[in-house]
């Protein structure tokens, strides 16, 4: 989907996804002190609001403008300062040893978009620092609920923990995980997520 189709589908609904975060990204940030966190493709912005009623300093960038002007509002509405953009991640100029986390939930960049996409962002963590992804699993496709169709816009753990290995980050985990996921209706469906999340040396 592009900008323009992601905006047609945030507009048809007041609430296009839960709004509450993911428990995947929950559990793995339990661990983490607060820092500065940039909060790719956002949408609605539950993860960009959820960090920063943790005390982080959050930066969400999303490139459908409903998405993240509903992001905005509910920032403000919930009283969180939290610094919204709308952007192209392919695009995006990206700082050196700027962020303590770099969020990427329920992204799918293709594989022919991984590798610059991953070298800007192990660039832009600092020593220490967390890249984090939870998306749906190429599992998904046969065992899951809901996400991408094309199987390319799928993750297998293994083979991104090698991808993000090679850019000299720590791979601390990297797993499939097949769980119940509340959806917008008050239902439970099987999903199936990927979890990697990579750290860079001190």
């Amino acid at each position: 989907m592009d900008r323009h189709e992601w905006d047609e589908r945030y507009a048809q609904r007041e609430q296009t996804f839960t709004p509450e975060p993911n428990r995947q990204v929950v559990a793995e940030v339990a661990g983490l002190a607060p820092g500065i966190a940039l909060d790719l493709a956002t949408g609605e912005g539950r993860h960009a609001v959820w960090l920063a009623s943790l005390g982080w300093r959050v930066v969400a960038l999303d490139y459908a403008g409903v998405g993240v002007r509903r992001a905005a509002a509910r920032a403000r509405a919930e009283g969180h300062t939290i610094a919204f953009a709308q952007a192209d991640v392919y695009t995006l100029h990206w700082p050196p040893a700027r962020f303590d986390l770099v969020l990427a939930a329920f992204f799918h960049p293709r594989p022919s978009q991984r590798g610059a996409l991953y070298r800007a962002a192990a660039g832009a963590l600092r020593p220490g620092g967390s890249l984090l992804q939870v998306s749906y699993d190429k599992a998904n496709l046969t065992e899951g609920t809901g996400g991408p169709k094309d199987p390319e816009l799928l993750l297998d753990p293994p083979v991104l923990a090698r991808e993000l290995g090679g850019l000299g980050l720590d791979v601390v985990r990297a797993d499939t995980v097949r769980l119940r996921a509340p959806t917008m209706d008050g239902e439970e469906v099987d999903v199936v997520n990927a979890v990697i999340h990579a750290v860079r040396p001190r």
